[in-house]
């Protein structure tokens, strides 16, 4: 094998293009396998590079279009994380539009305690006209039966 020293440019720019080939996230032109060789990117206008310089430029082709799939893959898992994240929301709004809203709990405790008031109103009313019919006393705090009028029950 030759040494480093007696390899020739093509030989040189040939092996950094593998090194940057193997290398996934390596931005392949010219420019950077000549740096990668040690070598001026001006040689690539000599005739004699033609062959090297069709190979960085098919190289550099094949990088762009796995770079580009490889950004379409991104997007496409970060849109779907995106859609996951949309749907566990709106099954989120969707359950709480299911349940009352604080203003409705609100007004139906208000509409409940209004009837239960009239009730106890009524039932008050009830119990003062039944005592008044058959004579009886009754404690307005416990509501037992006091006294009790056997004469006016009959």
């Amino acid at each position: 094998m030759k040494n480093e020293t007696q390899k020739s440019g093509t030989e040189l720019l040939r092996e950094a293009l593998n090194k940057m080939i193997a290398n996934p996230t390596a931005k392949i032109n010219m420019n950077t396998v000549a740096k990668q060789a040690g070598l001026n990117h001006s040689l690539f206008r000599k005739a004699s590079y033609s062959e090297i310089k069709s190979e960085i430029l098919n190289a550099q082709k094949t990088r762009d279009t796995e770079l580009e799939n490889r950004s379409k893959d991104e997007k496409i898992s970060m849109l779907e994380a995106k859609l996951k994240s949309t749907k566990s929301k709106l099954k989120q709004l969707a359950e709480e539009s299911e349940s009352p809203s604080p203003k409705t709990i609100k007004e139906t405790e208000g509409a409940m305690m209004v009837r239960l008031v009239e009730m106890y109103r009524f039932n008050d009313l009830l119990k003062t006209q039944l005592a008044e019919k058959h004579g009886e006393k009754i404690d307005e705090e416990t509501g037992e039966i006091i006294e009790i009028n056997f004469e006016k029950r009959r």
